[in-house]
């Protein structure tokens, strides 16, 4: 009988074959014990070469790819936690290059914590003419990559929202659930499952993690930062407007199942620079004129 792996880490992938090349040796790196976890890549609608990185992959890593019709990141996360094995789920977009401590490090974070949320460590790296110079980043993965990740840095949107934490990792903040970005987390399937999982019609970029770190706040979940299980997003650009264009449909969404977290707060966070503490005392501030109109029309009553 075939024993499952202890740790499945979870790939998204669309058009992106190069980065998702680069990520795949630096996963070829991991110092994990051979059989203790499983690596799933979920092609979402690939058009170029990813079928092909996928195949030559096969051949140094435990891992599983399956194909499916582009229907957005939050239905290719579902998809390939729902054809993993292991105990605990991470999610790592495809690129990114992880540490080679990374699937231990995570690993160990859960030891003693069943409903527990663990956020790594998230850097951006900065390499120009990125496909041209794709044979010499993997050949720097194929060691420790630290000449590369010596260029990377913390996002401002990572810092901003990961200063929930204190020194030790560990966070009470009501709204920690800013921290769940999944392009670096884990947690144990049964939370993900109880939870419902990403929701699917998020079919445009951003805040599908964050609205399920939401409901994962709400269901109790502890939230941990574990500055060992890194990984390093390799940084592209995107056209003009995209990401306020995106925000915007997906904030409307979010308000939509959760009234009490306004759209415009959620850009105001990620778009206009509003601070974590400056997002929490808002919420407060538009929760209280509700009550206020509730006891009124009732004293009127």
């Amino acid at each position: 009988m075939t024993i499952p792996p202890d740790i499945s880490v979870v790939v998204p992938t669309r058009d992106q074959a190069a980065r998702l090349d680069a990520t795949l040796h630096a996963f070829a790196r991991q110092d994990a014990p051979p059989g203790s976890w499983e690596l799933v890549v979920v092609d979402d609608g690939s058009t170029d070469t990813t079928a092909d990185v996928l195949r030559a992959a096969g051949e140094r890593l435990p891992l599983r790819a399956e194909h499916t019709p582009a229907r957005g990141r939050a239905a290719a996360r579902n998809t390939g936690t729902r054809i993993s094995r292991g105990a605990v789920v991470v999610f790592c977009d495809g690129d990114r290059a992880p540490v080679p401590g990374f699937v231990r490090a995570h690993a160990r974070a859960h030891d003693g914590g069943r409903d527990r949320v663990v956020v790594g460590d998230v850097k951006e790296m900065y390499v120009s003419s990125f496909e041209e110079r794709l044979f010499e980043v993997k050949q720097q993965l194929a060691t420790d990559g630290e000449a590369l990740r010596r260029r990377s840095r913390t996002p401002a949107f990572v810092k901003k929202v990961c200063a929930v934490y204190d020194e030790t990792g560990r966070t009470t903040s009501p709204v920690r659930w800013l921290s769940f970005l999944s392009g670096n987390v884990s947690l144990r399937r049964e939370l993900f499952d109880r939870a419902g999982g990403f929701d699917e019609d998020f079919t445009r970029w951003g805040l599908e993690h964050l609205e399920l770190g939401h409901r994962l706040v709400t269901l109790g979940a502890e939230f941990r930062h574990c500055a060992a299980a890194r990984n390093d997003h390799f940084a592209h650009g995107r056209p003009a407007g995209f990401y306020r264009e995106a925000l915007e449909r997906s904030a409307a969404h979010f308000e939509r199942k959760h009234p009490g977290v306004p759209a415009e707060l959620l850009l105001g966070l990620t778009l206009d620079g509003m601070s974590v503490t400056e997002f929490e005392e808002s919420l407060r501030a538009s929760a209280r004129p509700t009550r206020r109109r509730e006891r009124s029309a009732c004293d009127r009553g």
